[in-house]
């Protein structure tokens, strides 16, 4: 039985060495990257900048093998002018991560507006008058369309996420890069008037089915797939090996329910997904991690705040609750 690979985001990044250590303290064994810095007006990522974050954080004793974050791509998933190039650039890009030891990135193929992950509530109360964010399609629904990229179907999408993976992948596997998708988030369309495909277990069945390939795989985020209304641990062993990061997360409801779903803390018995369950579908397909707490609430005394609502009380709480599902599994054999 695979040992789970823990993993911590923290407000400011994993390039502060404070987080780092608090990620050891905290007996994380991978860091989950992101961007390196890049030349002004470039966007191919250089070996040299890529490996000048990689020497860091392997320094402090930290795995660094996986990014949650690729080249950009938006050109290419929202057929604009200049794909080509960025998809030219794209490819340039896996080689240098690849030959600096990088084994999977996830790609941004949201729509391009600011809230790419929309919330309509950032600040709701949930146990004892902590505060986490929540969405209710309803208050947005009616929102009107983006007029800056023009007006897309939802086979539109399909056609250029096609494009997309069939001009990288040679690359990506000559390269030894799996490229990952996260669920769209929240998991409805539209949002905005633009098209969010990647919204349920068949969607993510029919990308792995476009080009097959062993270097295409999914980031598991546990909320959206929540979000979606579906059972999470089914889920998880549906995908199986195809999972190569998860976010560990729970919400209470879905955006199929009235009044859409909140994010709550992870151990809160009243959300959505059996952890216990999750956490042992996991060991079952032989998930080889890492894995790492997403979206915890704001809890007291947490003075750090963050857009993407990464608190850092709330993710502390989340790591040891965690790494005990994760012991109780190990020891017991479930």
């Amino acid at each position: 039985m695979p040992k789970m690979r823990f993993a911590v985001r923290l407000p400011g990044g994993h390039l502060l060495p404070e987080n780092r250590r608090l990620m050891k303290q905290l007996g994380c064994t991978d860091v989950l990257g992101t961007e390196p810095r890049l030349s002004p007006g470039s966007e191919v990522w250089e070996y040299a900048d890529i490996m000048h974050d990689k020497v860091q954080v392997e320094r402090d004793g930290l795995r660094f093998e996986m990014l949650e974050r690729a080249p950009k791509a938006e050109k290419i998933f929202w057929n604009l002018p200049g794909r080509d190039e960025q998809l030219e650039n794209f490819c340039k890009s896996l080689k240098n991560l690849g030959d600096a030891g990088i084994k999977v990135v996830r790609v941004q193929h949201m729509p391009p507006i600011p809230n790419v992950i929309w919330r309509t509530y950032w600040d709701r109360p949930t146990r004892g008058g902590a505060t986490s964010t929540a969405f209710d399609y309803d208050a947005v629904k009616n929102a009107p369309p983006t007029s800056k990229y023009g007006t897309y179907t939802e086979e539109d999408v399909w056609e250029n996420i096609t494009y997309f993976l069939k001009g990288t992948l040679p690359t990506a596997e000559k390269a030894g890069v799996v490229i990952t998708f996260h669920p769209n988030d929240p998991p409805i369309s539209p949002i905005q008037g633009l098209p969010s495909p990647l919204r349920s277990v068949e969607a993510f069945d029919r990308l792995l089915e476009i080009v097959p390939s062993d270097n295409v795989g999914i980031n598991f985020c546990q909320g959206c797939f929540a979000e979606m209304g579906v059972d999470v641990p089914a889920a998880i062993r549906h995908f199986g090996k195809k999972i190569f990061i998860s976010h560990f997360r729970n919400v209470i409801g879905s955006v199929k329910e009235p009044g859409g779903f909140q994010e709550v803390f992870h151990d809160d018995p009243a959300g959505a997904v059996d952890m216990f369950e999750a956490m042992k579908a996991y060991y079952e397909v032989g998930f080889e991690g890492p894995i790492r707490p997403d979206h915890a609430p704001k809890m007291e005394g947490d003075p750090r705040s963050y857009i993407d609502d990464y608190y850092t009380l709330g993710r502390i709480l989340a790591i040891g609750y965690m790494k005990g599902l994760a012991e109780s599994i190990e020891k017991t054999g479930y």
